[in-house]
């Protein structure tokens, strides 16, 4: 039964070679850094607390993920599905999110998931990354770092963004016409 298996970055990395599901596995507190999760079906996964810095996760199914205090920096989301996933008290510096797929995940930077169906991202610090074309709509936003972030035509409709820094930002200059408390 996989989830009585305790699992290393040795048998992660055996389970991808192979092509062997990783759905709803427990990959908590481990060094998963620089891996290549390209494609793979990761829903419902545990990475809390594990390092996942500089691994790509293009076109990963990663709804309801649990990424809790992970280690996010320089990671890979290009066009990946992180519906309702937690990615609270993360470290998201220079991630690249472009096409990726936000709704109702939470990257909060002190609130756990709410279970709601809105994003929630309070005081997260995304500076630096890339979030192209990523979908806000929605989104709570409070406190949040967006200096020298990408956001060219990323979707702000209805989101509420207070306190957000966007020094040195890019993005469309019509992004926020539809948005709550620019």
């Amino acid at each position: 039964m996989i989830d009585s298996v305790e699992f290393s970055r040795e048998l992660v990395l055996h389970h991808i070679s192979q092509n062997i599901s990783l759905v709803g596995t427990n990959l908590s507190n481990l060094d998963l850094s620089n891996i290549d999760f390209s494609g793979i079906d990761l829903r419902s996964v545990n990475f809390s607390f594990s390092n996942l810095q500089n691994s790509i996760f293009v076109e990963c199914n990663l709804s309801r993920a649990y990424m809790r205090g992970a280690n996010l920096n320089h990671c890979d989301f290009r066009k990946s599905n992180l519906f309702r996933s937690n990615l609270t008290v993360t470290e998201m510096k220079k991630a690249n999110l472009s096409h990726a797929n936000l709704q109702g995940a939470n990257l909060s930077g002190a609130a756990s998931n709410s279970g709601q169906s809105t994003s929630r991202v309070i005081g997260a610090n995304m500076q630096g990354a890339i979030a192209r074309f990523t979908n806000f709509q929605k989104a709570i936003m409070e406190r949040v770092n967006l200096n020298n972030t990408d956001l060219r035509g990323a979707n702000f409709i209805e989101a509420n963004l207070t306190r957000v820094s966007l020094q040195g930002a890019k993005y469309d200059f019509d992004a926020f016409d539809k948005s709550i408390n620019v």
